[in-house]
Parts: C-alpha cells; structure tokens; sequence
C-alpha cells in the first residue's frame, strides 16, 4: 500500500513538471509572436503553422498531464481510504 502512494505522488510530481513546461511552451510562443508583430518581422505560412503546431502540442501535452494528474489523485485517495478502514478494523 506504501508502495501505491509513493508511485502516486511521484506520478503526480510528474505531471505537474510535465504542465508547468507546457505551459511555459504556450508562454513562450505568445512572447515570441508578440516579439514579430512588434518588430514587424514578417513571418511566413511555415513559421506560422510552426507556431500553431507547437501550440497544439503543447495543449495536448498539458490534457495529458491532468488526466495523469487526475489518476494519480484518485490512487492517493484509494490508498487512503484503505488504509483508514484498516485501521477501524484494527481498532
């Protein structure tokens, strides 16, 4: 049962990191279109579907990291629970 909690909660680490860089991704991207509109740099349909393209994945990235995020709070929860009923059986 130590077992399931200790992978759950480094699960979860996991997941935050992994929303916290995709986040930082979405950030960066809106910094760097700002930058070419400010700049009137002239960006290109290929830079402009990279842009998109690295957005979306992003996006996907963090949907991912809270599903995970997700399951790994609903282990936590379970190991809890269990470990509460064992106790009022013991008692």
């Amino acid at each position: 049962m130590i077992d399931a909690l200790g992978t759950a909660i480094q699960g979860a680490h996991a997941a935050l990191q992994s929303f916290d860089q995709a986040a930082s991704q979405i950030a960066k991207a809106g910094t760097n279109a700002v930058e070419q509109v400010t700049n009137n740099s002239a960006t290109t349909p290929a830079q402009s579907d990279g842009l998109q393209s690295g957005i979306v994945k992003a996006v996907v990235q963090m949907s991912q990291a809270e599903t995970n995020y997700t399951a790994n709070a609903k282990v936590i929860e379970t190991v809890d629970r269990l470990a509460g009923e064992t106790l009022d059986i013991l008692a």
